[in-house]
């Protein structure tokens, strides 16, 4: 069976046990280097590996720069996951722009309460200043062109807006629920060592990470299909997945799946007209 193995932020690729073995003798391995293969749902140090453990204390071999500190963080985790901080937050939407395959490839099984933060500091920003600034135009153009009292009429309208907005922030957690629950289905055809969790927590920080992107104006273009690229690469990592059979799982699947679903609605519509 085929093992990954990792040194903080790198990845060493990925090795069969005999060569693993040969390597923590050499020299190659240390006993801190995390190894992860089929089935485990976490990155394991290889010291604490029971077929590699006789090998990893073996006399001569020479010490990892990191021997006898414990390393039981995963590298390239996002950097939200150390805090939460703006410094943090933009370091992280950095990390899954531009580095998909190394912030996800080891990507811990954690709780849900850190990447759903990240997702609200990401709807937040770009709600309250796109709420603001159509709130401003609108009593500017409304009381410049028509005077204050027309304003009042358009009261609650503007308060349906606001009353979207909160409620797209409570369902925010449920969407993704829903979303990862969808990926899990289309990932079936395919192995998924990864847990439902890693699906989830991969979602929202793709999601947090792209949401003020997709959000401005003509910028929305180039960031659609950037954020379909990355969430292909991100994946691929996280479930052990070749990133061709993940796209095909995002559109082809996908697209069948709609198709499939209108070919049936319009199918009982039609049969219902006929029945009548």
């Amino acid at each position: 069976m085929q093992i990954h193995v990792a040194r903080h932020s790198a990845q060493l690729g990925v090795f069969a046990p005999e060569d693993i073995v040969a390597g923590l003798q050499s020299g190659r391995f240390h006993a801190t280097d995390l190894a992860w293969r089929d089935g485990m749902q976490v990155w394991t140090p290889l010291g604490d590996w029971p077929e590699f453990r006789a090998a990893a204390m073996s006399p001569g071999v020479a010490p990892g720069p990191d021997q006898g500190a414990a390393d039981t963080i995963s590298p390239s985790a996002p950097s939200w996951e150390h805090g939460a901080s703006w410094a943090n937050y933009f370091k992280t939407i950095k990390e899954v722009a531009l580095d998909p395959a190394g912030t996800f490839s080891n990507l811990r099984d954690g709780g849900y309460g850190r990447p759903i933060a990240f997702g609200y500091w990401s709807l937040l920003v770009p709600m309250i200043c796109g709420g603001g600034l159509y709130f401003f135009i609108s009593i500017t153009r409304l009381v410049g062109e028509h005077g204050p009292a027309v304003f009042l009429g358009y009261y609650y309208g503007i308060l349906f807006v606001y009353v979207c907005l909160a409620a797209s922030l409570l369902l925010f957690p449920l969407t993704n629920l829903f979303a990862s629950v969808v990926l899990r289905c289309l990932f079936l055809p395919w192995a998924q060592p990864a847990g439902y969790r890693q699906t989830y927590r991969t979602n929202v920080y793709l999601f947090g990470s792209f949401t003020p992107f997709i959000l401005i104006p003509c910028l929305n273009y180039v960031a659609m299909p950037w954020f379909l690229a990355s969430t292909i690469i991100a994946h691929s990592h996280v479930n052990r997945i070749a990133w061709w059979k993940v796209a095909i799982s995002l559109v082809v699947f996908a697209c069948l799946c709609v198709c499939g679903a209108y070919a049936l609605l319009s199918f009982a519509v039609v049969a219902k007209n006929i029945a009548g």
